[in-house]
């Protein structure tokens, strides 16, 4: 019941964050930070799949909920310096609206995020918006 993060690649260009049904906003932030804490200091590109096919609800309640709102506007505003290109493996049509529903808002918001159906598809996504050998 958490999300666990590491590098997807030996080069450690590509992060992989999965979630296992149960997740916490707490395991969430705390991956959040972990990933900010990574890449603030590095002067590379660094990317990320989000792997959410492996049941992917939310914590406490309903997707459009006030607290889910505030958590994922907070979400927003932490990934508002991000220096990389972000694929979402296995979002639930739900999980699509609202960040459509974001993007109206904020254009830059969800400008290099990409929806996918695999994790195979998320590396090939990635090797080309970053320039890396697949299976890097």
């Amino acid at each position: 019941m958490s999300v666990d993060l590491y590098w997807d690649n030996d080069e450690q260009t590509v992060l992989l964050c999965e979630f296992s049904k149960g997740w916490t906003w707490e395991a969430l932030f705390g991956v959040l930070n972990k990933i900010k804490s990574i890449t603030e200091n590095r002067a590379d590109t660094v990317g990320a799949i989000v792997d959410m096919s492996k049941g992917l609800g939310v914590p406490n309640g309903s997707l459009f909920s006030t607290e889910t709102r505030d958590k994922a506007k907070q979400m927003l505003q932490m990934s508002a310096n991000g220096k990389g290109p972000i694929a979402i493996v296995g979002a639930n049509g739900a999980i699509k609206l609202v960040s459509k529903a974001f993007a109206l808002l904020d254009k830059n918001a969800l400008k290099d995020v990409y929806f996918v159906d695999t994790t195979d598809e998320a590396r090939h996504i990635l090797a080309k918006r970053m320039a890396i050998p697949v299976g890097a």
